[in-house]
């Protein structure tokens, strides 16, 4: 599903990484398809996939330390969300956290 907002944009491609996708060619085919247009979004959208694999032992850890339960027993859908949120929280500072609450929730 290619979506217009790149938040929505990395978790479907995180969640093709997951099922055995690869990361550059799931990331190019949202980007050849020009949904994105404007240059800020497609940046961030690279950097919200790129960072989330590249940061992922750090971010899950960073997580493993306010989730009452082990990372690995919630939803897939849901530990990807915060594993975005977390990333642009920990790592992005030309984002409010405000902003990222709310693309969250």
């Amino acid at each position: 599903m290619a979506s217009s907002n790149p938040r929505r944009a990395a978790f479907d491609i995180l969640r093709q990484v997951e099922d055995g996708a690869f990361a550059d060619l799931a990331l190019d085919a949202v980007l050849t398809r020009g949904r994105l247009t404007d240059q800020r979004d497609r940046a961030l959208l690279t950097e919200l996939v790129y960072g989330v694999l590249r940061r992922r032992g750090s971010i899950d850890f960073a997580l493993a330390q306010f989730c009452q339960q082990p990372l690995a027993k919630l939803e897939p859908a849901v530990l990807r969300i915060l594993r975005l949120s977390a990333h642009q929280l920990l790592h992005l500072d030309r984002i409010p956290a405000h902003a990222v609450v709310n693309e969250a929730v």
